[in-house]
């Protein structure tokens, strides 16, 4: 309630103000006996009164001169808009023809695994005993284990052969393999 009270009132004081203004009632304000207003300004103004008045002369001007206009006739901005002129058919160079490459398959991707995991070993040593039996001694992932010719290591991989600096392991599930050299 209060804003519309509020409201009402700050209206009542903006049509007052316009009215005061309008009206002329208020004077130019002087200063030092002198009027803040320059005289002249004030002589060629016209006065309140002036402003009020009806001017009936401009009434009595002849009219520009116009064409009669049929008000019945439909307007021109509902007519529908001409048809837009048929588009032309650009030829475009064909298309190269492009196969996409197929996803690779498992064994492709087991492949690149068992590559990936052989990259890793390491041959740390080689050891001879007695006779033919030689040990390669190898590190994957943090683990050290032994074996000779045909003998599995981490599960995984079997020796293919072994000499004294080099070995040759094999991955058992998709025969990828890799040649090592001694560190």
């Amino acid at each position: 309630m209060k804003q519309t009270e509020l409201l009402a009132l700050l209206l009542v004081v903006l049509a007052g103000l316009v009215l005061w203004r309008v009206t002329g009632d208020g004077a130019p304000q002087t200063a030092g006996g002198r009027s803040a207003i320059d005289p002249a300004t004030v002589a060629s103004a016209p006065l309140a009164r002036d402003k009020m008045k009806v001017h009936l002369d401009l009434l009595k001007k002849s009219p520009v001169s116009a064409p009669p206009k049929n008000i019945f006739a439909p307007l021109r901005s509902l007519e529908p808009p001409p048809p837009p002129p048929a588009p032309t058919a650009i030829e475009l160079p064909p298309l190269p023809d492009v196969e996409e490459p197929l996803p690779p398959s498992p064994e492709v991707l087991a492949l690149e695994a068992a590559r990936k995991a052989l990259a890793e070993i390491r041959l740390v040593g080689y050891l001879r005993k007695g006779g033919d039996r030689q040990t390669g001694i190898f590190s994957w992932a943090g683990k050290i284990e032994t074996g000779g010719i045909g003998d599995p290591v981490f599960m995984r991989f079997r020796v293919k052969a072994l000499t004294a600096t080099t070995a040759s392991i094999e991955e058992t599930i998709t025969h990828a393999d890799v040649s090592l050299q001694l560190d």
